[in-house]
């Protein structure tokens, strides 16, 4: 999707204002925009315009009607459409939008549609696409060059005025088609890319020639490629003014943007693994004397004897006609982290590429927004050796001169709820806050989630909310603006395949959650005290010196724990006791541990609350928790959560005080064995939801050992074992330890490593008693008080329904 059209949205957004026509402004609204249950709607772009209409592009393919004939084709077709929605939503053109091109195919047109507006407000769309004569996969072109029958993928761009009339040829004008090498056996462009700079349009794209050889060990045929790149230059009424074609190392791995004077930047990857850059004139010659040398880091991996070059996943035009870019980038550690660069109109760079990451990781899945002379960057980062793949969101801002308005490691880390390769769609400025839309696959759910982050302006996030919940995520492109957010799908909530459309409002914060990082059952830990668990248990990330509460409560990382170093890019979750203040202790001199040292007074970075809030529990908080709170033994049991095909995570579910068992769900309270109380992924957010805590077993670390992990080989914890901050005698400390049968308390060295899960201190809420209408037990009995009925129980006095009174 082009900068310009955000810069564009942005700069007309109090005129974009959506009215409650055919949408409203909201979270779970989707409207559809076309739909056939016999084809396939994929690959959309979008423009938001001025006046607050969309423009969009989409293909169908699969068995439909020649519009000629008006016929069903007994053949498989694409067909290319547009469509226009005015401010309210309404489609300007009935059905599935005005049709642009159809042609037979026996495969997908192998292309997505590009889209861009000229000056003159014409819409210019290419598209590239395979047409077949025959029963050949590719269409026999005549290229004037001898070369005849001779298989291709074409790029066919198409101009068209607001009202869908055709301003070029209804068949476009075909981009110049040139074949490199006699004896291949087709060529195809792909990886088209479209700008309009000025009075001038660009067209671009990678060809790939395929020939069949023989192989000399083997003399069996093998397919061989040559990579070509080709660029053409138009003017506004589709006359081709200038082209040019030639051989080059990776020509998919390219991006071209808007230049000066109606010129074109293109960026590549080059022979060295770099990138260089040129900046084309309407000749399509390069202006400067030669290539300019961009980026010192490579921008290939090739991990596993296999070569992945990456383009720059973002190129936008700015004011004083250079282009910024966003890119990845290998350190010399191998990993990748995210760079901000700009190329100037002399071909010059910044003195030092501005680095966006804030530590290196194995994917960064990114959103940016510009606003004035601020770049804001949401992303989401893979770890590399994260046990269950986790990602966190990070939020970076700086000026488009490179200068940082946050140090290097300001920027907040949050887990992305559960995430299976979350992508951030766009950032939204919504009043002085900016929201990051988030969408996920949660572990085991089989569902897409659309998670809104809200971030205040010095980058701090402090609330989420779920949004358009189960809706898929292929073929998403989306435009933000103030406010709101305008989300294209390829399917709706419930699988079906189209193109569905949503406008979100970024201020809307009903049902938002704040990120304080508590789960919301309050437990009893004395007569009058009572304590909110965190989300999951406590971890630390050596390498970040950062600690942070797991991505959910029923990971424990287990054996990532043998790798706890201070360069460790390991999450470590198991402490040797009272170690708050030097976590990655892992000596066996018992001496080592003197004192307890919380490791709640420390800054938890996916929490809101100041460092101090969270604590550990002592042994006899834990003891009434769980031995001696009203009816404490009927709000324990263990079991375990199955999410996709691993093995179950067991451990100990605890219910708060006041529980009230979701819908359609039980637990059985006397299980001894871990699979009576079995629950998937959506049953486990909905006890979570009613205030339930889940404590995994995660084993126990002595020195850099893991004990009791493994489950049948597939290195599974089978007992749960966490710290109090009881000591007992000189070496040793309490501890909770987790089995089939229940919990109990031991006795352990305090050098062995262990879980932590912490607990803030909450307002106390008198607990009530269950069935207190049924027959009082031998240790209660009632009271009358000024006519009222009252219970005396545990020494407590509890009203009439229940209710702790004093």
């Amino acid at each position: 999707m082009s900068m310009k059209r955000t810069l564009l949205a942005l700069a007309c957004a109090a005129m974009m204002l959506p009215a409650a026509a055919n949408w409203t402004p909201g979270d779970n609204s989707l409207t559809n925009i076309a739909q056939q249950t016999s084809l396939e709607f994929n690959s959309p772009a979008m423009i938001r315009k001025a006046d607050g209409s969309t423009i969009l592009v989409y293909r169908s393919y699969g068995i439909q009607t020649n519009p000629e004939t008006g016929e069903k084709s007994a053949k498989r077709m694409f067909y290319l459409y547009l469509q226009i929605l005015d401010k309210d939503g309404n489609k300007k053109f009935d059905g599935n939008g005005k049709l642009i091109s159809y042609k037979p195919t026996d495969a997908a047109a192998y292309g997505s549609p590009n889209l861009d507006t000229l000056s003159n407000g014409n819409i210019i769309i290419t598209f590239a696409d395979i047409r077949n004569v025959a029963n050949d996969n590719y269409t026999e072109i005549n290229d004037d060059v001898n070369h005849t029958n001779v298989k291709a993928c074409k790029i066919i761009a198409y101009c068209y005025d607001q009202e869908g009339n055709s301003v070029w040829s209804p068949d476009g004008v075909m981009m110049p088609y040139h074949v490199m090498d006699p004896e291949s056996n087709c060529t195809f462009y792909a990886g088209e890319k479209l700008v309009v700079s000025g009075d001038k349009i660009y067209l671009a794209a990678a060809i790939l020639e395929q020939y069949t050889s023989t192989d000399p060990h083997t003399f069996d045929p093998v397919d061989n490629y040559a990579h070509y790149f080709e660029v053409a230059c138009l003017d506004y009424s589709g006359n081709v003014l200038a082209e040019k074609h030639y051989e080059t190392w990776q020509a998919f791995n390219f991006k071209i943007a808007p230049g000066p004077e109606g010129k074109c930047y293109y960026v590549y990857v080059d022979e060295t693994d770099h990138y260089s850059a040129q900046l084309l004139g309407p000749d399509c010659e390069n202006t400067w004397p030669e290539s300019k040398f961009v980026e010192p880091y490579p921008v290939v991996s090739r991990d596993s004897n296999t070569a992945v070059a990456f383009p720059p996943s973002e190129m936008f035009e700015l004011s004083d006609g250079s282009v910024g870019l966003v890119y990845k980038a290998f350190m010399p550690n191998h990993f990748s982290q995210c760079y901000y660069n700009r190329i100037y109109p002399d071909g010059s760079v910044l003195p030092e590429h501005v680095l966006l990451s804030d530590t290196a990781g194995a994917d960064h899945s990114h959103a940016i927004m510009l606003s004035g002379d601020t770049l804001t960057l949401a992303e989401c980062v893979q770890y590399p050796r994260a046990d269950y793949g986790e990602y966190f969101l990070s939020i970076n801002r700086i000026l488009l001169d490179g200068t940082r308005l946050c140090p290097r490691y300001d920027g907040y880390w949050a887990d992305v709820n559960r995430g299976v390769d979350p992508k951030p769609l766009c950032i939204v400025k919504a009043d002085e806050n900016y929201n990051v839309i988030v969408f996920v696959k949660d572990y085991g759910i089989g569902t897409f989630q659309a998670y809104s982050y809200t971030i205040s302006p010095e980058g701090k996030l402090f609330q989420r909310k779920r949004i358009l919940k189960g809706v898929f995520i292929d073929d998403i492109v989306n435009v933000s603006e103030d406010n709101y957010a305008y989300l294209i799908f390829g399917r709706d909530q419930n699988g079906k395949k189209g193109i569905w459309i949503s406008c979100i409002d970024g201020t809307d914060y009903t049902n938002s959650t704040p990120l304080t990082g508590e789960l919301p059952g309050k437990f009893s830990v004395s007569a009058n005290k009572q304590v909110q668990f965190s989300k999951a248990n406590l971890q630390y990330l050596p390498v970040r010196q950062t600690y942070f509460f797991g991505a959910h409560q029923m990971f424990a990382q287990t054996e990532l724990n043998r790798w706890i170093s201070e360069t460790c890019l390991d999450f470590e979750d198991l402490f040797g006791w009272g170690t708050g203040n030097n976590p990655i202790k892992t000596s066996l001199d018992d001496m080592e541990y003197p004192s307890f040292k919380e490791w709640g007074n420390n800054a938890i970075l996916n929490s809101t609350y100041e460092p101090g809030t969270w604590r550990t529990m002592s042994q006899a908080e834990w003891n009434y928790l769980l031995n001696g709170r009203a009816n404490a033994a009927q709000k324990r049991a263990v079991g375990q959560i199955t999410m996709d095909q691993r093995a179950p995570f067991i451990g100990m579910f605890l219910l708060p005080d006041t529980f009230e068992m979701p819908q359609g769900l039980e637990m059985d309270m006397e299980a001894q064995e871990w699979d009576v109380n079995a629950y998937d992924g959506e049953t486990l957010l909905r006890l979570e939801e009613a205030g339930v805590v889940f404590l995994p077993a995660g084993g126990f670390r002595t020195g850099l050992n893991i004990h009791d992990i493994d489950i049948g080989g597939t290195n599974r914890a089978d007992h749960g074992y966490y710290w109090t901050t009881t000591d007992y005698e000189l070496y040793d400390a309490q501890m909770v330890y987790i089995d089939k049968v229940g919990p109990s308390f031991q006795v352990r060295p305090r050098s062995n490593g262990m879980l932590v899960r912490l607990v803030r201190d909450t307002e106390y809420e008198p607990q009530g008693i269950d069935n207190i209408s049924q027959e009082p037990r031998a240790n209660s009995q009632k009271l009358i008080i000024n006519g009222q009925l009252f219970i005396l129980r545990d020494g407590r006095v509890y009203n009439a329904t229940g209710v702790q009174v004093r």
